[in-house]
């Protein structure tokens, strides 16, 4: 028994030394990335420093007061009242607090736009992180919490560290101002104060601690909730099609009671900080005044406080009972102050793990001259995770080609263009331009050698003339045009008012799928690229306009090295070479006639699309 219980107390022990070691961790973590935030705001050294000196000036001059306030009410005792010199006091007091409130006032300006210039620079970062990081590690991410991560962690970030910069800077002058003036009054009753005070900081400090938990979750669960919402906003058509409102609300509403529970709890250990100080604070003030009374009892005729050199007169013990409260008022911010930080800690951490992610690389020094003659895959391998998804993927594009790549939803069509354009690179085998490795063209060189047009089409807010143009920002009214009518974009856009000025939002959800495809398609056409990618170029538009597409396809692919995905059979029969894929495999590969010949896996498909 004796045994069995030194064990668990032995192994309670040891939990317990972890969970220190992990708290020990944490606030160093959280240390590093408050002092990193910092150094942002640190290249703004002139709006920090006279921020910071207006600030400290503005809390210096307001401590003052107190000490005039004081004077003021000695020169107020019944019959020996000096109405003149109470006067100037009274102009002096009222000097005092209006630089004072001017100070803090133009302080307070200059370190919210710290703050605000701050994040300014850490979100430039960020955003230009997110477009340099491989694509891999941005399809880590949901839409939603990059955004969260830009938008609502941003404002955290800000909001914290102004909060810091301020609350700290002028709790630090307040305590030693504050101390100083007390001890200047009388230093025994100063004393009693701050004997008294350390027990207002200990509760605080209680506070903050539970805080620091509460508000890490509460963060976490907001990013959820953004995450969430983004992507059930964003498929609204989806949702509302398939009955899944209810379901989306169920969802919603979980993570939403799971962020009040947090939110509630994080609210409550701060909500107890007021009231918990302020019995704290009154306990401590109604110390002062008994024991100033006593003193200025004692003052009197000669008494005891004349020999200990702690003479006190009424007038000082008002500006004592302002300054017990003065002094108290940084730890009871404390709370407050930490839950900012530890907020704005929670927000940089996410957002620094991003900016510290690992650029995608440049490539190679090589540049591609376009058009390539060969482009091979010799044996190429590929995955996404330690598990291999694509394997032996073997055959080769020769110049003017026009390669298809065919099979069911997942089979590694687009990896194998995502492979061509290196947003991926081959973890296996061997990937070739003119029986020169890829890896030694640079990969800008690689993707400008290509145009392409994708299934998921992307515009930006702006003029339909602009979003054609994107490619080729010089071109003119002419070149636009004709590449448009090449596209069979032309007929919608001469029902418009504004023609080709008009503007359209960054989702064009005013253009139907297919009126945002022909936008893409006319994008191209109007590059006119060597090489050419399709990826399902032609999924969102009716069968009608499809075919007119592809005759304008078939002029601008003439002579040129072309890779089509497509689901689509119909178009892709005069192919080259017909690719069949599989669960990451090539599993037939020919002509369209020798693949019929061959009467498998191609020949069910295109039986199924009949």
């Amino acid at each position: 028994m004796n045994k069995r219980l030194n064990i668990n107390v032995s192994d309670r022990n040891a939990a317990e030394a972890r969970g220190s070691g992990e708290n020990k961790k944490k606030n160093r973590g959280t240390s590093s990335v408050l002092r990193r935030i910092l150094s942002y705001a640190l290249r703004h050294k002139a709006m920090l420093f006279s921020g910071l000196f207006l600030v400290i000036c503005g809390t210096a001059l307001s401590l003052i007061a107190p000490i005039l306030t004081g004077r003021a009410i000695d020169y107020a005792v019944p019959g020996n009242t000096d109405v003149t010199m109470i006067g100037r006091y009274c102009v002096g007091i009222a000097a005092f607090i209006a630089a004072s409130g001017a100070a803090v006032w133009s302080g307070n300006l200059l370190l919210n736009k710290l703050a605000f210039s701050t994040i300014r620079d850490i979100r430039k970062e960020l955003f230009g992180k997110l477009l340099t990081l491989p694509l891999a590690r941005i399809e880590k991410h949901s839409r939603g919490d990059l955004m969260t991560r830009m938008s609502a962690f941003g404002e955290n970030l800000s909001d914290g560290l102004y909060q810091g910069i301020m609350q700290l800077s002028a709790g630090a002058v307040t305590l030693i101002a504050t101390l100083v003036c007390m001890f200047t009054l009388n230093w025994a009753v100063a004393t009693v104060v701050v004997c008294l005070t350390p027990v207002s900081a200990l509760i605080s400090a209680k506070i903050a601690k539970r805080n620091r938990t509460t508000f890490k979750v509460q963060s976490e669960n907001m990013a959820r909730m953004s995450g969430m919402s983004e992507e059930y906003l964003s498929g609204t058509r989806v949702l509302r099609a398939y009955g899944k409102v209810s379901d989306s609300e169920k969802s919603f509403a979980e993570i939403n009671k799971e962020l009040f529970k947090s939110g509630l709890s994080s609210q409550f250990a701060g909500a107890c900080v007021n009231p918990v100080s302020r019995i704290v604070n009154n306990v401590v003030y109604a110390v002062v005044a008994i024991v100033g009374g006593i003193f200025i009892v004692a003052s009197a005729n000669g008494g005891w406080a004349v020999s200990i050199g702690a003479v006190l007169t009424i007038g000082e013990l008002s500006a004592f009972l302002s300054y017990a409260n003065q002094f108290a008022k940084p730890f009871n911010d404390m709370t407050s102050v930490t839950a900012e930080l530890q907020t704005a800690a929670s927000a940089g951490r996410k957002i620094f793990e991003l900016i510290d992610g690992k650029d995608e690389d440049k490539g190679g020094a090589l540049t591609v001259k376009s058009p390539v003659g060969d482009i091979e895959f010799d044996r190429v391998a590929f995955s996404y995770t330690d598990k291999p998804f694509m394997e032996d993927i073997t055959f080769a594009a020769r110049q003017g080609q026009k390669i298809a790549l065919v099979g069911t939803t997942g089979s590694g069509k687009t990896t194998v263009i995502n492979l061509i354009m290196r947003f991926y690179d081959i973890t296996g085998g061997k990937l070739t331009f003119d029986d020169t490795d890829v890896d030694e063209f640079s990969r800008v060189s690689v993707r400008r050698a290509f145009g392409m047009v994708l299934q998921d089409t992307w515009l930006f807010g702006g003029t339909i003339r602009e979003n054609i143009a994107y490619g080729k920002p010089d071109a003119t009214d002419e070149e636009i045009a004709r590449a448009a009518a090449a596209a069979h974009l032309d007929k919608f856009v001469s029902t418009l008012e504004k023609g080709y000025d008009t503007i359209i939002s960054g989702d064009g959800e005013e253009l139907s799928e297919g009126q945002k495809q022909l936008i893409a398609i006319a994008r191209v056409f109007l590059t006119s690229p060597e090489m050419l990618i399709l990826d399902e170029a032609t999924a969102s538009v009716d069968g009608l306009t499809e075919r007119a597409v592809q005759s304008a396809f078939a002029e601008l692919l003439g002579g040129k090295t072309s890779f089509i995905v497509a689901h689509r059979l119909s178009t892709i029969r005069d192919s080259d070479l017909i690719v069949v894929m599989d669960k990451g495999h090539i599993i037939e590969k020919g002509t369209h006639d020798e693949l019929v010949a061959l009467g498998g896996y191609y020949c069910e498909m295109l039986k199924a699309a009949e």
